[in-house]
């Protein structure tokens, strides 16, 4: 490719980005503002609401001769303490969709993806085409025309840059990338059950946090350093009020 096809690629890549960027900004706006509303209605006649429910799609890769990373069924248990997580520690029920392999081989860079800032320079500038791609191909990973309770796509990769297992772009992205050996109990210095769920954490605007026993603590080192699951009430607010999690019904 040429320096101005390049150019050209990483402009059109920039400018999505930007736009996917607002639109989220705008929906988590409205979203919080809703949510804050119904509170305060809420608080003054008395009434509760039922938990929030996210939405959950699992999409597992295939490397570079076709082989899936990993069996839908290594994930269940770090689908399981999701769910509990969630509804125990945020009240948000967990709504797993599906679980989908995706046949295609992946390119080595989507196998073995950056981390952080880098992943966030990479997707935009288009770098990360494979994972969109891929998203538009399953009716669980949900549309770009969902303003609210648009599912949460967790992309299972080989191996992420760095002593990073797991990464999320917030705000700016549907998706969030974990690696591949969390779910392999043959490794017990990898198994890692809490990482799905951190970075479903960080999906719904969560910062970390600096105490150890919290979901959003910076570290995880198995198997006898794993992170906490508690939350703060701070933290259930931003998490039920975020675009992804369709509120509750109030009674």
């Amino acid at each position: 490719m040429g320096i101005g096809s390049q150019l050209g690629t990483g402009l059109f890549g920039a400018a999505r980005y930007l736009t996917r960027t607002v639109s989220s900004i705008t929906a988590d706006v409205a979203s919080a503002s809703a949510y804050a509303g119904e509170a305060i209605s809420g608080a003054l006649k008395g009434t509760s609401a039922e938990p929030g429910t996210l939405r959950l799609t699992v999409l597992i890769l295939s490397d570079e001769h076709g082989r899936p990373l990993l069996e839908p069924a290594d994930l269940e248990p770090a689908i399981a303490r999701a769910t509990s997580v969630l509804t125990d520690r945020a009240g948000i029920r967990l709504r797993h969709l599906a679980t989908h392999t995706v046949t295609e081989s992946a390119p080595t860079d989507a196998l073995d993806p950056h981390a952080n800032k880098q992943l966030l320079l990479d997707d935009a500038i288009g770098r990360t085409d494979f994972y969109h791609r891929q998203l538009k191909l399953f009716d669980e990973a949900g549309s770009i025309t969902d303003i609210v309770g648009r599912p949460v796509t967790v992309i299972v990769v080989r191996e992420i840059d760095g002593s990073t297992t797991g990464c999320s772009l917030g705000i700016s992205a549907d998706w969030v990338v974990v690696q591949a050996s969390l779910f392999n109990k043959d490794l017990p210095d990898r198994y890692d059950e809490t990482v799905l769920v951190h970075e479903l954490g960080h999906a719904l605007n969560l910062p970390h946090h600096p105490a150890s026993d919290n979901l959003m603590y910076f570290s995880s080192s198995p198997p006898d350093h794993l992170r906490g699951t508690n939350l703060v009430g701070w933290q259930r607010s931003v998490m039920n009020a975020n675009r992804h999690v369709v509120p509750g019904v109030r009674r």
